[in-house]
C-alpha cells in the first residue's frame, strides 16, 4: 500500500510532467504561427543539378564471382561445450 509521502511524489511528478507538456505544446504552436503565410520563405538560388560524369560512375559487373579464400565463413566454428 502506497504511503503519503509516495504519493505526494506521484502528485507532484504528474502536475511538473503536465506542466513541461504544456511549454512544449505551446512553444510549437508559437513557432506555427510565426510563420506568417503573407511572406513566402526565401528560396534560394540554386543551379540545376548537375548529370555525373560517365567516368564518376562505377558499372556493377555481375560477372565477377568473390574470391572463396576471402569468405568469412572459412573462419566461423561454433563451440560445442556450450
Amino acid at each position: 500500500m502506497p504511503n503519503k509521502r509516495s504519493m505526494w511524489v506521484i502528485a507532484l511528478s504528474g502536475v511538473v510532467l503536465s506542466g513541461a507538456a504544456l511549454v512544449t505544446l505551446r512553444a510549437a504552436e508559437q513557432v506555427r504561427h510565426t510563420d506568417s503565410p503573407a511572406v513566402p520563405p526565401a528560396q534560394p538560388n540554386h543551379p540545376p543539378p548537375s548529370t555525373p560524369e560517365e567516368s564518376a560512375t562505377i558499372p556493377d559487373d555481375p560477372t565477377t564471382a568473390p574470391d572463396p579464400s576471402q569468405s568469412a565463413d572459412k573462419n566461423v566454428s561454433f563451440p560445442n561445450d556450450i
